[in-house]
């Protein structure tokens, strides 16, 4: 009974351990950010390039981020340090990393935003779309032809020309 009683006491003890998460998330050290703005088909396209370090030589670079108040937009660049990672002695300048975010801007007006990541403020303009840039489609008819896939392709018979059908039980239709 002594022995149950001991064995229950350490079954419980073991079960109760804090299990090793990873931690949360946390802003990784921005050194310097560039706004690249670009078109596509007719459309403003807006890049963030993003230069900093690691807080360890573990930590990786997760989804980042990303909100708008207004023309002010910020983008939260995390990084997080996998559960059960092993931590090389950091004898050197932690690990540098460069990074491209497409930037949501989509339903802002043409005319200048502010972007602010991990508290560095960059200013950057949205273009007007160029008239010559999109296309009038001018077309009488249309640019779209229908074809069915599924109607199976037979030998056409020209109208006006006798059918015979021949019963499969070669019976001669059953005049």
């Amino acid at each position: 009974m002594r022995a149950a009683a001991i064995l229950l006491v350490s079954l419980t003890a073991a079960s109760c351990q804090v299990k090793p998460y990873a931690p949360p998330p946390r802003l990784a050290e921005v050194e310097s950010v560039e706004v690249v703005v670009g078109d596509f088909s007719g459309r403003p396209e807006v890049t963030a390039i993003i230069k900093g370090r690691l807080s360890t030589s573990a930590a990786q670079l997760v989804d980042p981020r990303q909100s708008r108040v207004e023309r002010s937009l910020v983008l939260e660049v995390l990084e997080q340090t996998p559960r059960g990672a092993t931590l090389l002695p950091d004898l050197a300048l932690s690990p540098e990393f460069e990074t491209r975010i497409p930037v949501e801007i989509l339903g802002l007006e043409p005319g200048p935003c502010l972007l602010f990541v991990n508290g560095i403020a960059t200013s950057f303009e949205i273009p007007t779309i160029r008239a010559e840039q999109v296309g009038v489609v001018t077309h009488s008819r249309s640019a779209v032809t229908l074809v069915d896939e599924f109607i199976p392709i037979e030998d056409t018979i020209p109208l006006g020309t006798e059918v015979r059908v021949d019963s499969p039980s070669g019976g001669g239709g059953g005049n």
